[in-house]
């Protein structure tokens, strides 16, 4: 007997798992109509419907049922196999991460991995956005909040302190700060992120004034960014105080272009997490990449 026409399978099992055909065709990079075409090739195939449609959408018929429970076992346990044999191959990671983390953490260090690996690259995607590992290519992705509701293959890496630092400069020129009250007096360099979802994730000005019990006059921050490294970039100029994660900031403190102001700290309730896609268990880079990461962080990191 005849198997199924592969990419007819392929189209089906995704359909299947969606139960739409543009998410699906989405998915596999082709259009709808070249999906659709591939579920009628296969119902014609099997000689019955395999989709129930009407104004609702779409739903498994019986035989649509049975077909997607081995379709979809058969064709995972391909791409996982195929995943292990290429990932004993592989020698280039994409890495996605917060643009702040990539810029100030990630990048800074990447010599120190390519120490351990020289026949190992990682590419960088810095981006807070949702990335899909199948449809952008990402092999794992960092990503900051709450550190809830994780998916099995991911692991808390930790949380970091907030710290309030500027350039020697800056404090040479203005006022001495001898207490939080002080703060008032001073240029207050802000962060804001434009990603609504992420808004209430990193600590704010508002909030270390509010746990202080000072009011914060909006007046005094002179300068608001959509990113932390853009902030700190203008602190390092001497454009003002800024609020950051110490972790952001090692190079700069050690450098001596950035120094921390009433050596104080705030706890930050959020973490970062390394998340990576269920079939890449046996990637021999990105095991490397996660073992380097979590020893790397260990010291720099509080664990929840």
């Amino acid at each position: 007997m005849k198997t199924p026409p592969l990419n007819a399978v392929k189209a089906f099992e995704a359909v299947s798992r969606h139960l739409s055909v543009t998410r699906a065709a989405s998915e596999l990079c082709v259009t709808q109509g070249a999906t659709s075409q591939q579920i009628k090739i296969l119902e014609n195939y099997m000689n019955c419907s395999l989709f129930i449609r009407d104004a609702k959408g779409l739903t498994l018929t019986e035989a649509g049922q049975r077909l997607a429970s081995v379709a979809q076992k058969a064709l995972g346990e391909l791409a996982a196999v195929a995943e292990e044999i290429i990932g004993t191959q592989r020698t280039t990671l994409s890495i996605s991460a917060p643009p702040s983390f990539a810029v100030k953490w990630l990048i800074p260090n990447l010599d120190k991995f390519y120490e351990k690996h020289l026949d190992l690259n990682v590419v960088i995607d810095a981006s807070c956005d949702v990335r899909s590992f199948r449809s952008h290519g990402i092999d794992a992705s960092i990503r900051f909040g709450r550190g809830e509701n994780l998916p099995s293959n991911s692991k808390v890496l930790g949380c970091s302190e907030v710290i309030i630092v500027a350039s020697p400069a800056y404090i040479k020129k203005t006022p001495k700060i001898e207490t939080y009250a002080d703060l008032c007096e001073h240029k207050l360099i802000s962060y804001e992120t434009k990603i609504e979802s992420h808004r209430k994730l990193h600590k704010s000005w508002k909030n270390v004034f509010a746990d202080l019990g000072l009011s914060l006059d909006l007046g005094k921050a002179s300068i608001v960014f959509t990113e932390g490294h853009l902030a700190l970039t203008a602190a390092i100029h001497g454009h003002g105080l800024a609020l950051t994660e110490s972790i952001l900031v090692d190079h700069e403190l050690q450098s001596g272009q950035l120094v921390r102001v009433l050596d104080t700290s705030f706890p930050e309730d959020n973490c970062y997490t390394f998340f990576k896609p269920e079939y890449t268990q046996k990637m021999v880079a990105l095991e490397k990449f996660e073992d380097w990461l979590m020893s790397s962080l260990a010291c720099s990191l509080r664990k929840v």
